[in-house]
């Protein structure tokens, strides 16, 4: 387990194509003992629709912040909004977690080119713009902010890594 036998948790936050999954991947390589969970995976079956289907995803983010596991480090990759917030602050909290959670904040114009040979479809385009507007990438309930134009993906993974090793654990 992590400092005191809790585990620490790295919510990465942001819009479609901010580099969260790559990111979350590079930062979970660099942590012996750390468990990657990317959002997009659990969301439900794509006939639902795209609301159903995001909760369905952030109700299984939530459960693996609330279960105990063999693991001292939880990355986490996946859009979070206040509500979202307000439940990872009550999980977090019954489980003994302790939780560092940080925008990834890409150039607007660099996501709709595509990132890291993602290409983006109409629709994910439209989203982008979206989840823009609404402040995704600046939640202010985040710890930081990271500007995530062009370093490499190891780089800004071990940016992230020194913050959280650097904040007290609770």
């Amino acid at each position: 387990m992590g400092v005191g036998g809790a585990v620490r948790v790295i919510w990465l936050n942001g819009g479609v194509g901010s580099g969260k999954s790559a990111v979350g991947g590079a930062l979970a390589r660099l942590l012996p003992g750390s468990r990657f969970l990317d959002g997009d995976d659990l969301a439900g079956p794509r006939h639902l629709p795209n609301p159903v289907r995001w909760r369905m995803a952030l109700d299984a983010l939530l459960r693996a912040v609330a279960r105990r596991g063999r693991f001292r480090w939880l990355v986490i990759a996946y859009p979070l909004e206040a509500d979202g917030f307000r439940r990872l602050r009550a999980a977090q909290g019954t489980a003994r977690r302790f939780l560092t959670i940080v925008n990834l904040d890409a150039p607007l114009a660099m996501t709709l080119r595509g990132r890291g040979g993602r290409t983006l479809s109409p629709a994910e385009k439209d989203r982008v713009r979206v989840m823009r507007s609404k402040g995704c990438h600046r939640r202010p309930f985040a710890t930081a902010t990271l500007r995530n134009a062009y370093p490499p993906v190891g780089r800004t993974a071990r940016r992230i890594l020194h913050l959280a090793r650097s904040l007290p654990a609770g």
